[in-house]
């Protein structure tokens, strides 16, 4: 029969739950992100392509029409890149905070053990 464990362990292992939740919205948090801006990357997406609609419907021939699709297009492919450069910040921030709480799970898991921290 093992023997119960002492207040310690059960604190320590309290912090562990407490932490592994915590990662696990701290994840989230960083996926809603790049969620919201996926989804604002195709609504702009599919604003300039109204306004290309439009245009071929008032004439693209005419300069004021020529200018302003040119202005969307050019919207649609910045917005593209934000959205690329978030996308690639978010997935850095995921791991960097995967990281973080491996080396925190692990320093938790040992105290809870009776190890010395590393």
């Amino acid at each position: 029969m093992t023997p119960d464990p002492s207040p310690h362990q059960i604190e320590v292992e309290q912090k562990i739950m407490a932490h592994e939740a915590t990662t696990g919205d701290d994840v989230a948090a960083v996926s809603r992100v790049d969620e919201h801006w996926d989804e604002y990357r195709q609504l702009i997406r599919q604003n300039a392509l109204v306004f290309e609609d439009a245009g071929v419907a008032l004439g693209v021939d005419l300069p004021d029409v020529q200018k302003r699709l040119a202005a969307h297009r050019e919207l649609d492919r910045y917005v593209g890149q934000l959205a690329q450069e978030q996308s690639e910040f978010v997935e850095a921030a995921a791991r960097v905070i995967r990281l973080v709480a491996e080396a925190e799970s692990e320093r938790l898991r040992r105290e809870k053990a009776g190890a010395p921290w590393a």
